[in-house]
């Protein structure tokens, strides 16, 4: 049977300025990033939550007790756990006599944690997607599979509009929007840090020991 075409969803950024409220019919407790009013999963909104972190921390950075500092051994490792927690919530796991929750293991008490996005997810108003990215360009694997299911609704809906010729090496979806999101990134970041140093010069900008 033919894939059937996708229908139209009205796609919009959110403003913070607006207030939550403003999208209570999609999220009461955060302000969304994007929002497109018909998901491609069904009928329900989808909602995308934009994180771009750097993944150099210092050892005593902050983070929930259920998340691990791991960056030195796999990707994302410093990031994307603890966005997660932030962003999405946790179900309660274990029992407190249990103690403290071990990634070793797999065993102990991990709290119960609303998350930022915790009306939308509880009372199903809509889908949040996590899209976590880190400043060196690279992305979480939940945002390489999103991109690829983009890439197979833009060709079920014959809508892909892309000029490929754009970029010298990617001639498809997928790698053209890796290639554009990674470089926006680290190109943006850059430009950030060289108006810190601008900043600086100007004597309008301190540097933190």
């Amino acid at each position: 049977m033919p894939a059937l075409p996708l229908r139209p969803a009205t796609v919009f950024c959110g403003d913070r300025k607006l207030g939550k409220d403003h999208y209570h019919q999609y999220c009461a407790s955060y302000v969304p990033d994007i929002v497109a009013t018909r998901g491609a999963d069904g009928d329900k909104p989808d909602i995308y939550e934009f994180k771009n972190y750097s993944p150099l921390v210092h050892k005593g950075t902050s983070r929930p007790a259920c998340a691990t500092l791991c960056g030195h051994e796999r990707g994302m490792g410093n990031t994307a756990e603890r966005l997660k927690h932030k962003v999405l919530g946790t179900r309660p796991r274990g029992i407190p006599a249990a103690g403290r929750f071990d990634h070793a293991t797999g065993a102990g008490h991990v709290p119960y944690h609303a998350g930022d996005y915790v009306d939308a997810i509880k009372n199903r108003k809509s889908l949040v997607h996590l899209l976590v990215h880190e400043i060196f360009g690279g992305m979480c694997s939940y945002s390489a599979r999103r991109l690829r299911r983009l890439a197979r609704d833009a060709v079920v809906s014959g809508c892909d509009a892309t000029d490929y010729r754009a970029s010298a090496a990617a001639r498809s979806f997928v790698p053209f929007y890796a290639q554009r999101i990674s470089s926006a990134i680290v190109m943006n970041g850059m430009q950030g840090i060289l108006d810190q140093l601008a900043r600086a010069r100007n004597g309008q900008f301190r540097f933190r020991a």
